[in-house]
C-alpha cells in the first residue's frame, strides 16, 4: 500500500513538471510592440443613422435592332463583361448576300458614270468644234442647236447615273450597319444579371437578350428626412456601413433628388462608392451617418482601435503593461478616423491600434508609439 502511494506521488510529480516545462516559453514571451491612442471626450457633430440600400449606378437591358436566330450568347448570368464585348450575335447570311448584291449593282452604276461621263466629253467636243465652224459659216445653226441639247441629255444622263452610285452606296453603308446590329455588344463595364436570349431562339426587332447593372461604382440610397436633407451638399463625404459586411466605407454625394415621398417627408439622396471588387451588392441593406446641426459632449476611440467578434465590438484598453478587452457600441461616427461609443471607458485611457489583432486578454504589451501624444503636440505647436 505504501508502494502504490509512493509511485502516485511520483506520477504527480512528473506531470506537475511536465505542465511547468509547456507553460514556461509562454510565460517567457516578450512583450508584444503595439501603438496606442487615448480615448477622448469631446464635442463632435450630432450623427444621426439613415437606412437605405445599395443600388447599381446603371442598369440596362440590351435590345435588338435586328431580327433574327440567335448563334452565340457568350455570357451567363452574373459574368462580368466589359465595354464592347459580344453579349449575342443573330444569323447574318441573308444580309451577307444582299450585301454582295449591292455591291455588284454599285460596281455595274460605277461602270455606267464612267461610259456617260465619257459620252459629256465626246458632245462637248463636238459641240465646240460646230461652234467654231459656225463662227467661219461652215456649219449651220440647227446643227449647233441639236449637239447643245445632245450635250445636254448626256449631262442628264450622267446626273443619274452618279444618283444611282450614291444610292448605291447609301445601301451598302445601311447592310453593313444592320450587319454590325447582327452583333450586340455591352455599352458598358458591367455584370449580367438576366440572360433573356438562347442559341436557336428567334428575337424580333427591339427584343431582349441580356439585362447589365454596373457594379464598379454603385449608389448608396437613403431615405433623408426633410430636416436633415438640408444639411447635404453635393460632393460632401457620408459614411456607409453595409449590414451583411458589417463594414463601412466612404462614399461622395452624387445627387440629392429633389423630389420626395410627401408622406413620409424623406428626399433620396445617392452616395457614390467605389465598388471594383463586387462587394457592394444591388438590394444590400445600407445605414449613412448624416450630420445634423446639433452638437454633443461624447466619448470618441480611434477607428483602428475597435476590433470585431460574434458578440459585438471591442477595444484593447492598456493598465499596468498589459491590455485587457472592453466591449463598446459604436453610436455613430466621428470624422472619417473615430468613433462615437458607449461604454466602460474613462477619456485618457490609452487603447491599442497597432498590432491589436495578434493581443489575447492580460497580454504584456511594449508601447512604440503612442498617438495622442502626437496629438498633443501637434495642438500646441498649432497654439
Amino acid at each position: 500500500m505504501m508502494r502504490r502511494m509512493r509511485e502516485l506521488r511520483g506520477c504527480r510529480a512528473g506531470a506537475l513538471m511536465v505542465a511547468l516545462a509547456i507553460a514556461a516559453p509562454a510565460l517567457a514571451q516578450p512583450a508584444a510592440p503595439v501603438a496606442v491612442d487615448a480615448v477622448r471626450q469631446e464635442s463632435v457633430t450630432r450623427m444621426h443613422r439613415i437606412t437605405g440600400e445599395i443600388a447599381p449606378r446603371r442598369r440596362s437591358t440590351i435590345a435588338t435592332e435586328e431580327a433574327g436566330i440567335v448563334l452565340r450568347v457568350p455570357f451567363d448570368a452574373g459574368q462580368r463583361v466589359k465595354t464592347g464585348e459580344v453579349l449575342a450575335e443573330l444569323d447574318a447570311d441573308i444580309l451577307q448576300l444582299t450585301l454582295l448584291e449591292q455591291r455588284a449593282e454599285l460596281a455595274e452604276a460605277q461602270a455606267t458614270v464612267e461610259e456617260r461621263r465619257t459620252r459629256v466629253e465626246w458632245a462637248q467636243r463636238d459641240l465646240g468644234s460646230l461652234e467654231e465652224l459656225l463662227g467661219q459659216g461652215a456649219a449651220k445653226a440647227k446643227e449647233v442647236d441639236d449637239k447643245r441639247s445632245e450635250l445636254l441629255g448626256f449631262r442628264a444622263l450622267l446626273r443619274q447615273s452618279e444618283e444611282s452610285v450614291r444610292l448605291s452606296g447609301v445601301r451598302i453603308d445601311l447592310i453593313e450597319r444592320r450587319l454590325r446590329n447582327k452583333v450586340i455588344r455591352a455599352p458598358f463595364d458591367g455584370v449580367v444579371i438576366i440572360k433573356h436570349a438562347e442559341v436557336g431562339q428567334w428575337v424580333a426587332i427591339g427584343g431582349a437578350v441580356s439585362e447589365v447593372i454596373e457594379l464598379d461604382t454603385v449608389d448608396a440610397v437613403l431615405d433623408v428626412p426633410e430636416w436633415l436633407v438640408g444639411e447635404l451638399k453635393v460632393g460632401m463625404p457620408l459614411e456607409i456601413l453595409a449590414a451583411a459586411l458589417d463594414d463601412a466605407v466612404v462614399g461622395t454625394i452624387r445627387t440629392i433628388v429633389p423630389l420626395g415621398d410627401a408622406r413620409a417627408r424623406t428626399y433620396p439622396v445617392k452616395v457614390s462608392i467605389e465598388n471594383g471588387e463586387g462587394r457592394l451588392k444591388p438590394g444590400m441593406a445600407v445605414k449613412g451617418w448624416v450630420p445634423s446641426k446639433e452638437y454633443d459632449q461624447a466619448l470618441t476611440v480611434p477607428r483602428d482601435a475597435v476590433l470585431t467578434s460574434p458578440t459585438g465590438s471591442y477595444v484593447y484598453a492598456l493598465r499596468e503593461g498589459a491590455v485587457f478587452p472592453v466591449n463598446i457600441e459604436i453610436r455613430s461616427s466621428a470624422g472619417l478616423d473615430r468613433f462615437v461609443v458607449d461604454g466602460p471607458l474613462a477619456p485618457g485611457t490609452l487603447v491599442v491600434i497597432e498590432g491589436n489583432e495578434k493581443l489575447y486578454p492580460s497580454a504584456k504589451v511594449s508601447i512604440v508609439r503612442d498617438a495622442s501624444k502626437e496629438t498633443a503636440a501637434t495642438g500646441e505647436l498649432g497654439g
